[in-house]
């Protein structure tokens, strides 16, 4: 009994200590001492250990992290040429509450007064400078030489120089000279290549995918070329290239390919925000969605995958409550007539409400077809497709509309980012050709023109264009005309509903031929709060003689976005300039553009 108290008594002590004393400490205040060249907005972005903000009302204090901000923020001194800084972080408990200081002895401020480069005969001095970011006059940034050292090895890589090697050594006195030493040795060419591979998996599937051939120059160009073609078959978890040097040789390596297989078949689901366009010249409208997928990544244990999916979302915008259904199921493989063109077949059915009677929700249409879609996958994220449509329209009348069409497009994205986009520009246009035994023959153009110029370093200016045009669109077409152009919403002119731009008693109605603008001047103002002001233009008429600046209606506005994992979140409010000058908060997920 004695016993049985003594171990309770030790139990009962190691919970209390692991778990009675579990009060935490919130960080109340950071203070900075000597900090007269560094910010304060500057030192809260980089450490973890910071006050509390209008998203993180309570951070708790970790005295570990405490020390590794002072390490961050003494690396961060030396990328602007404070070589000698010293810092002295401490902190002061009371109440729960941590109140941080950082006490900085910056020092002065190190230049680079000399630079001299040795060795190099296949890349300039000023271009090695380049890469380093050394330039003189400027402060010294150690930090920065260091994180751009790949820069330089990816270039000598390119030319075949595998081997070659790099020293840079620095002298400090009241400046800094920095000597770059490089021997850069012989070219490099490629013997044989092995596989390490994980799972069942034919080799020769994999071979047809290399990009160069035995005794290629070794470049890291292509074999970069070929991981991403790898990559693209969809069927490798993992996929790796390790150059190894052939023994007795200064200029031969084998390649060695490492890849691990997916699991063949699997579910896939996923749940959030996933843009939805109900009608082909319509924006696409924000929406929250559920996708279910079935994966086979070796269908008939070749390279080509099979999924079937099927997807429900509910659009985000007013009057369309009613969830759109779609279900596809499609094959897809990289290669086409032992081409290399990626390829996929697709059947699927989808359902969604009719634009002429929104409210009604027994009135739906359905969707149901085929295509067959090819693309030429271009730089970066550009590329080139072409696809073949059939498809039926049919409601619960007696009233079915086959649609047989060619669409061709030519994609070219030249944006630095795809969501928080600084520079750069994007170029899309698309062709539509119907008939071929269908009931309608038409053709149908649509331009998009993005472009993007940063003013300062936290501000861009953002310009898109989009001109469309139909010809010989019958108007006894209207029965359907999901194909025409729709304005309206946050995806396009945001002074008004979404799709009524134009409308005949709040319906909304298509036209064919469409102009719009939208010019937004966007600013970074407090970590990851933005300010936009904006401006759309857009007119939708049947004439393109009508189309004019004059005769376009106009709106212009103020937003805010707030950086998420999905991409911005936007609150816009727009303003009409002309007829019915009215109001309209629009709530968007990522930028407009």
């Amino acid at each position: 009994m004695h016993r049985f108290k003594i171990i309770s008594a030790c139990i009962f002590a190691c919970i209390f200590c692991l778990f009675g004393n579990n009060e935490k400490i919130i960080i109340n205040k950071l203070d900075l001492i000597g900090n007269h060249n560094v910010s304060l907005n500057e030192i809260l972005f980089i450490v973890r250990q910071r006050p509390p903000t209008f998203f993180y009302r309570q951070p708790e204090f970790n005295s570990r992290l405490l020390k590794l901000d002072a390490l961050t923020l003494k690396n961060y001194y030396h990328s602007k040429g404070f070589l000698d800084v010293k810092i002295k972080e401490s902190h002061k408990i009371t109440n729960s509450k941590a109140d941080i200081i950082f006490e900085i002895d910056e020092g002065i401020r190190y230049y680079l007064s000399d630079l001299k480069i040795n060795g190099n005969k296949s890349i300039s001095d000023d271009r090695i400078s380049e890469l380093l970011g050394l330039t003189k006059g400027e402060p010294y940034n150690p930090v920065g030489i260091n994180d751009n050292l790949y820069l330089l090895e990816n270039e000598y890589y390119n030319l075949g120089k595998l081997f070659f090697t790099v020293e840079i050594k620095d002298l400090v006195t009241d400046s800094v000279s920095v000597v770059v030493n490089i021997e850069e040795k012989k070219d490099v060419y490629i013997q044989d290549t092995f596989f390490e591979k994980t799972g069942n998996i034919d080799s020769t599937i994999v071979l047809r995918e290399l990009t160069y051939e035995k005794g290629d120059l070794y470049t890291k160009k292509e074999t970069d070329k070929t991981l991403k073609q790898l990559r693209e078959m969809g069927i490798f978890s993992m996929a790796n290239l390790t150059p190894v040097r052939v023994a007795n040789s200064d200029s031969l390596v084998n390649l060695v390919i490492e890849f691990r297989r997916y699991k063949q078949r699997e579910w896939y689901s996923a749940g959030g925000y996933d843009p939805i366009s109900f009608a082909e010249g319509s924006p696409e409208l924000p929406a929250l969605s559920a996708t279910i997928e079935w994966r086979n990544r070796a269908a008939y244990n070749t390279p080509k995958q099979f999924s079937t999916k099927l997807l429900a979302g509910v659009p985000m915008e007013t009057d369309f409550a009613n969830p759109r259904f779609r279900y596809d199921a499609s094959i897809s493989s990289n290669w086409f007539l032992n081409i290399r063109i990626p390829t996929t077949i697709t059947g699927y059915f989808e359902r969604f409400i009719i634009y002429e009677d929104y409210k009604n929700y027994d009135k739906s249409i359905d969707r149901f077809g085929a295509n067959f879609k090819q693309r030429i996958q271009l730089k970066n994220r550009s590329y080139i497709e072409n696809k073949i449509v059939w498809e039926e329209f049919s409601d619960k009348s007696e009233t079915n509309i086959q649609e047989r069409s060619l669409l061709s497009k030519i994609y070219f994205d030249r944006k630095d980012d795809p969501l928080f986009t600084k520079k750069g520009y994007l170029l899309d246009l698309t062709f539509k050709s119907t008939g071929f035994g269908g009931s309608r023959e038409y053709f149908k153009t649509d331009a998009t023109f993005q472009t993007y110029y940063p003013s300062t370093s936290k501000s861009v200016i953002a310009l898109r264009m989009q001109l469309g045009k139909m010809w010989n669109w019958d108007e006894d077409y209207n029965d359907y005309s999901y194909e025409k152009f729709y304005l309206g919403g946050s995806t396009s002119m945001r002074a008004w509903d979404v799709l009524r731009f134009n409308n005949k008693d709040g319906i909304p109605h298509g036209e064919t031929v469409r102009l719009m603008t939208n010019l937004e001047f966007r600013a970074d103002i407090y970590k990851l709060i933005g300010l936009t002001i904006f401006s759309d233009g857009g007119i939708l008429t049947s004439q393109i003689s009508s189309v004019s600046f004059s005769n376009m209606k106009w709106n212009v506005g103020l937003g805010m976005t707030i950086r998420t994992p999905l991409g911005p979140f936007r609150i816009d409010y727009a303003y009409r300039l002309k007829e019915n000058k009215e109001s309209r908060v629009q709530l968007g997920v990522q930028n407009l553009f």
